[in-house]
């Protein structure tokens, strides 16, 4: 009898231990998550990449044969902006101020002339739709503006 209710004692002894590790494991997990979250909001494109510099790329247009960009990035938070319109010998030049969104990837160009948001990434500005959302479709990939500078 002593050794049954030893063994049952001993068994529920095990046990919890078992589940009190399975807890702390699951505990780990989440601040490990954590972690990895904050890490990654660290690193982004706006502290992790050399973006500053001058971008060059010509979009699609409607009405014309392509509109020749040249965008220069400052890093005090200052930007140039050229339009050509190809085609129509038309040129415009802007300047302003650009901001960040809260993830550190994506800009936004405060341009009176076209209002530009684009995502940062190795190299190159990915122009996006007004609502950061990447253009679709057969022409997607001419929305790039590679760095020259």
């Amino acid at each position: 009898m002593k050794r049954s209710i030893f063994a049952s004692i001993f068994a529920s002894i095990l046990l919890f231990s078992c589940q009190s590790k399975g807890v702390q494991n699951e505990e780990n997990k989440t601040e490990t998550k954590a972690e990895v979250a904050a890490e990654a909001k660290e690193h982004n494109a706006m502290n992790s990449l050399d973006w500053a510099g001058n971008y060059v790329g010509t979009l699609p247009c409607a009405d014309c044969e392509g509109i020749k960009y040249s965008v220069e990035l400052k890093k005090d938070g200052n930007f140039f902006i050229e339009q050509e319109y190809l085609g129509k010998e038309t040129v415009y030049q802007d300047e302003g101020f650009y901001k960040w969104d809260a993830s550190g990837s994506i800009l936004y160009l405060n341009s009176n002339i076209s209002p530009l948001v684009l995502k940062v990434e190795e190299n190159r500005l990915k122009v996006l739709d007004q609502e950061a959302k990447e253009i679709t479709g057969n022409l997607k990939d001419k929305y790039i503006l590679k760095k020259v500078k």
